[in-house]
């Protein structure tokens, strides 16, 4: 599978080598990207390229900060609609969800994970398992410090993780990684992973707009549809998304609209770390959270284009999901 990444992720190295004083386009030339694609908002770079470039950005700045620096020069664009989507989450949790469902947006070789813990969310994030090169330690140190960042940016600038643990040795810049992700920092960890108490990534966020955050998820479906591919556990999920009021949403039927076998599908699937029934349960949640949040549609209307045949069917998941039934979910929102 030929994975790539929105050029917007590439602009962060080629504004970052300009502080060092150095050309951005001959960098990215030597490894074999044309740097006139920056200018396209939409555009792509394969995967294979931009390892290659995140390697030679660090070795020509001499800096082992230089993924910090990188994530310096973040806007809302860099992740397209995800950035928007992003600033008007509800809450972190949300917005780490949106993290978690549409990482395709800036590459389709990531696969990030969300879990939720007895006091905490655990943020997970590695390659997807047949993408044969490995991130640099630089691409890893600017992800954590952007999604450190831009939860500052909607939480407030007190925001600290739990911690953070980082599969690279973090030589030379570990004193400025500690300074500015604010917790304590574990090397050679067997994940690239970022914790956050539970009551802070449930706290309500002030930015937060359901209307405008559904907005800009359509307009990510819309580019993701367009680029194709993608990890398969996201193109299920649409899939499902326009499934699941007729009921048709079994593992076979939604397969064969994928063109692939139930087994091809379960295959790939679990290759991601996934199954097609926890991503069935994971949509399910998130549109029921989504919906009731909404206050405009009756519980019968929201089990019906959840799929349910029953209310009552309906509210045991919902309260297997969030330990609350959707009567007081919706008393809290």
């Amino acid at each position: 599978m030929q994975y790539s990444a929105i050029t917007s992720w590439a602009r962060l190295i080629w504004e970052a080598l300009r502080t060092y004083q150095i050309d951005g386009d001959e960098v990215f030339r030597e490894v074999g990207l044309d740097p006139a694609a920056l200018e396209d908002p939409n555009g792509r770079y394969p995967v294979t390229g931009m390892v290659r470039l995140w390697e030679l950005a660090r070795e020509r700045s001499g800096d082992p900060c230089f993924g910090l620096t990188a994530a310096t020069q973040w806007r809302p664009t860099t992740w397209h609609g995800l950035g928007f989507a992003w600033l008007a989450s509800g809450t972190l949790e949300q917005a780490y969800r949106r993290l978690e469902r549409y990482s395709a947006i800036f590459t389709t070789a990531a696969n990030i994970r969300l879990t939720e813990r007895s006091d905490d969310f655990r943020l997970t994030v590695a390659t997807q398992n047949d993408v044969s090169e490995e991130p640099v330690g630089a691409v890893i140190d600017a992800f954590v410090s952007i999604v450190i960042h831009m939860s500052r940016v909607v939480y407030g600038p007190e925001f600290r993780p739990l911690r953070v643990e980082l599969t690279h040795e973090g030589a030379g810049c570990r004193q400025k990684r500690r300074e500015f992700f604010g917790c304590p920092v574990e090397y050679r960890a067997p994940q690239n992973a970022l914790e956050v108490s539970r009551d802070v990534a449930r706290q309500a966020l002030a930015s937060g707009n359901a209307e405008l955050a559904h907005a800009n998820e359509k307009v990510i479906r819309d580019y993701l549809a367009k680029i194709g591919g993608g990890p398969t556990a996201m193109q299920v999920r649409a899939q499902i998304i326009r499934d699941l009021s007729s009921g048709a949403v079994r593992a076979e039927t939604v397969a064969a609209e994928l063109n692939m076998s139930s087994r091809t599908l379960q295959r790939r699937l679990r290759d991601e770390g996934a199954s097609y029934t926890s991503v069935l349960d994971d949509t399910r949640r998130e549109l029921a959270r989504r919906l009731i949040e909404d206050q405009t549609m009756t519980l019968s209307e929201i089990s019906y284009l959840l799929g349910f045949s029953e209310v009552s069917s309906f509210s045991r998941s919902f309260r297997r999901w969030t330990d609350l039934s959707p009567t007081e979910y919706r008393t809290r929102c």
